[in-house]
């Protein structure tokens, strides 16, 4: 009897040391699992303070500040629970400048600033004031000009 007690005990540790050892053998080979949190915490966004500064100014003149925000050499961030991104803010000035001179209304300029930036899209289509900034950027652009210009016809 003690000797089939030996036997299944140590068969049984065996098979401890077996499985263990197949366990670290596919630890190695799996990846890095990350959960996927639904919702994005935001801590500093000042992309949306810009845009609002923006059209606090009424009338953009690109040229010129895009010159003095050179010179200052500010970015702009978007820093959340998922990512971290920071843009030059004259860098992002010439894009706003881009995206209201090519689009022909609010929807085409979100989904160009969208396309720029796919790292704020949710927060693009969130705010509120994107519309009051392309009709601003838009008054200061060629085709803005093009378009206030009285139809011959």
């Amino acid at each position: 009897m003690n000797t089939i007690k030996l036997i299944f005990l140590s068969a049984l540790l065996s098979l401890v040391f077996v499985t263990n050892a197949q366990d670290k053998l596919y630890e190695s080979q799996l990846e890095t699992v990350y959960l996927k949190n639904s919702k994005e915490v935001i801590y500093t966004n000042t992309f949306n303070d810009f845009n609002q500064h923006m059209i606090l100014l009424e009338k953009i003149n690109f040229r010129k500040e895009i010159k003095l925000l050179k010179g200052k050499n500010n970015s702009l961030s978007f820093i959340s629970n998922k990512r971290k991104v920071s843009v030059p803010s004259s860098s992002y000035l010439k894009i706003i400048r881009k995206g209201a001179n090519r689009s022909k209304n609010v929807q085409a300029f979100q989904i160009f600033l969208t396309d720029k930036f796919p790292y704020l899209g949710i927060n693009l289509s969130e705010d509120k004031h994107l519309k009051e900034l392309y009709f601003i950027s838009r008054k200061d652009t060629f085709n803005g000009k093009i378009d206030a210009l009285p139809s011959v016809l």
